[in-house]
C-alpha cells in the first residue's frame, strides 16, 4: 500500500489519507511552557534544555514496514548526559560526529500506541550532519524495540494511526 492510498477508519468509521508513515512530538515528556521564561531553560526544534539539569536532542526511531521499502517513523526525544550533549553541540557541524560511538540516552516520549515508552534505554546514532539522528532502542522484550528489530506489518502502521489520530 502507497502512502497516499485511503484507509477506512475502524474508530470513526470516516476514509482517510494514508496511513501516515510518520508521527512526531514537538517536546520531550518533561517540557512545560511555563518553562519557556526560565533562563536555565531551551526548546528549539532540535534541542531541549530543562534547567540546565537535563538535556534532550530530537531524532528518529525508525522501523521497518514489511510490505514497504518505506519505514515508519517517530520523532522522539532522548535524553543524553551532559558530557554528550556539549560534546554533540561542539560537533555538529563536524564530520567527526559521524565517527562518534553512538551516545546512551533515555527515551523521553510516552508513545500511545505501546506500552509505556518513557525511560526505555536507546543509543544515538549520527547518519550525517543534515538530518536527525537515528535512535536505536536496546534490545528488550518491549514491543516497540520489538517492531524496530522485526518490523511491522502495514495493519499494524493503520492501527497506529487510527489510535493516535483519535487520542487528540
Amino acid at each position: 500500500m502507497a502512502a497516499t492510498d485511503r484507509f477506512q477508519c475502524h474508530t470513526c468509521g470516516k476514509w482517510h489519507d494514508g496511513p501516515p508513515l510518520d508521527f512526531a512530538y514537538d517536546s520531550p515528556h518533561y517540557w512545560s511552557e511555563s518553562l519557556r521564561s526560565d533562563p536555565g531553560c531551551f526548546l528549539n526544534s532540535d534541542l531541549c534544555v530543562v534547567k540546565n539539569e537535563d538535556f534532550f536532542v530530537r531524532g528518529v526511531i525508525e522501523v521497518p514496514i514489511l510490505e514497504s521499502r518505506e519505514p515508519f517513523r517517530w520523532g522522539v526525544w532522548v535524553s543524553l548526559s551532559k558530557n554528550n550533549f556539549d560534546r554533540m553541540i561542539k560537533l555538529s557541524h563536524n564530520l567527526k560526529l559521524l565517527d562518534e560511538p553512538p551516545y546512551f540516552g533515555w527515551l523521553s516520549n510516552s508513545i500511545e500506541a505501546y506500552p509505556q515508552t518513557l525511560n526505555l534505554k536507546t543509543n544515538v546514532h549520527w547518519r550525517n550532519l543534515r538530518h536527525r539522528p537515528y535512535v536505536l532502542l536496546e534490545l528488550s522484550d518491549h514491543p516497540l524495540a520489538v517492531e524496530q528489530r522485526d518490523g511491522m506489518t502495514m495493519d499494524r502502521v493503520r492501527q497506529i494511526a487510527e489510535k493516535i489520530m483519535h487520542s487528540k
